[in-house]
């Protein structure tokens, strides 16, 4: 394990002794809080969530000491599981009804607020509230039903898998 996380951390810091640093902060968080890890069975993408964290937290860190021009923010941002999921979610929302789609769309994506998506599909705030929590309601049971996603207490994925397809018993 300590050589995988090592590997990882260096393919964004590009420097193998920082790596072992940042992987030792890691460990250091991993051992102080295990007594708060509620599945034992899900300790490797709760490391690799705390091993994001750190790498995270030394660009911030950097920011004060390099021009912002310098950090690989996209590269971070790529390795990140919520934003991976994300590009899942666009053809998931566009398989929905086209009202709630669009009221999605508008408001998660190219983040209208509720108001001013009344305002755009002219339709009344509460509808316009009532279709968005519908959408998601729907998107939800759409994910659920084909995915096993686990997020952190903040709400951003740290692991996802397709559901395995299970086979009708009667046909």
């Amino acid at each position: 394990m300590n050589d995988r996380l090592i590997h990882f951390v260096n393919q964004k810091v590009k420097d193998m002794e920082l790596a072992k640093d940042i992987v030792q902060d890691v460990f250091i968080k991993v051992f102080s809080n295990i007594n708060n890890l509620k599945n034992k069975g899900k300790i490797v993408p709760w490391i690799y969530q705390i091993t994001r964290n750190e790498v995270t937290n030394y660009f911030r860190n950097q920011k004060y000491e390099t021009s912002s021009d310098d950090l690989p923010e996209k590269e971070i941002l790529d390795e990140n599981l919520t934003s991976q999921f994300s590009q899942c979610i666009i053809p998931m929302i566009e398989s929905l009804p086209e009202k709630y789609s669009e009221a999605l769309k508008l408001t998660e994506i190219e983040k209208l607020s509720q108001k001013e998506l009344a305002e755009r599909l002219n339709i009344s705030y509460s509808g316009a509230k009532s279709r968005v929590q519908r959408g998601r309601e729907m998107l939800k049971s759409n994910l659920q039903s084909c995915c096993i996603i686990t997020t952190d207490k903040y709400g951003d994925v740290i692991d996802y898998r397709v559901r395995p397809y299970e086979y009708d018993k009667e046909g």
